[in-house]
């Protein structure tokens, strides 16, 4: 989904139909203030049956899944934070509510504005993070689901556990670098306006990509990241088979090249020929 999700939700809920209602008590709002006291108690039977076997979620990030990855998702959750909790909905308008709205079309949503409260199992943080969802009933069943909150301490929360766990797939690229001799700033700044677009154009799995010069415009250092191994190879197939190598190599040196992470063996083997030293992630994360 390519348009702003909060727009196009709130159209549909609020410009459907002039006639319809809105409960706070009914049936449906019980069943998802149910839900998040299932949630709370991590108890995923109840959610399992709750939502269609053909719905679908999008997330904050307008990123759609389907209830194999939804649920799957909660169970993450689960592992990421200890001790969740959400606050009491009293109906009075002035916090945490749940209402569903009737439509006279015959759609009917229901909506939640709360807080989620927990502490992370692995940054040992505490959380309080503002939520609204807002779902579309088929029947008893929740077909559709739309999520708005920031999704930072879930992504952080995410890095410290692969960090510790050392499970993370991502991959740095570390190059020191000689400017050639005759080479001016002038000339690496015409350079990087042809090969930065490029990277943004055609590597959608680097997600940093800078250069670095010495003071006195010698010595270069190139960090790159990737999210795992085959954005890596894509890079290196890339620069190898594309109009960027050669200019590239008619302004810098390699004097080092080191990468770390916990690199595939094709990647390992792609590289051999660059000299490359290698570091594993041990501990502690990374972004």
């Amino acid at each position: 989904m390519k348009a702003p999700l909060l727009p196009l939700v709130a159209l549909l809920l609020f410009a459907c139909g002039e006639s319809g209602k809105i409960e706070t008590t009914d049936a449906k709002s019980n069943q998802i203030a149910t839900l998040f006291e299932n949630v709370s108690a991590e108890k995923i039977d109840y959610l399992e049956s709750l939502f269609s076997d053909d719905m679908k979620m999008v997330n904050s990030k307008e990123m759609e899944f389907d209830k194999t990855s939804f649920i799957a998702g909660i169970k993450d959750m689960y592992d990421l934070f200890d001790d969740i909790q959400f606050d009491a909905a009293d109906g009075d308008a002035d916090g945490s509510e749940i209402e569903t709205n009737y439509y006279a079309n015959g759609k009917v949503w229901t909506s939640i504005w709360n807080n989620f409260s927990a502490t992370g199992k692995y940054t040992g943080q505490k959380v309080n993070i503002p939520f609204h969802i807002s779902y579309q009933w088929k029947g008893d069943q929740i077909i559709e689901e739309y999520q708005f909150f920031d999704m930072t301490a879930f992504e952080n929360e995410a890095i410290a556990r692969n960090g510790i766990n050392n499970t993370s797939e991502k991959i740095t690229f570390l190059f020191e670098m000689s400017v050639n001799p005759s080479k001016s700033k002038a000339e690496i700044k015409a350079l990087m306006e042809q090969v930065v677009p490029y990277m943004r154009e055609n590597e959608p799995g680097a997600y940093d990509y800078g250069y670095y010069i010495s003071d006195d415009g010698k010595k270069m250092t190139l960090i790159e990241k990737y999210i795992n191994s085959e954005a890596a190879l894509l890079h290196i197939n890339n620069f190898e088979k594309g109009p960027n190598k050669d200019p590239f190599f008619e302004m810098f040196s390699f004097d080092s090249f080191v990468l770390t992470g916990n690199a595939s063996p094709e990647l390992r083997k792609r590289v051999e020929g660059y000299g490359v030293k290698f570091r594993t992630l041990v501990g502690g994360w990374t972004n």
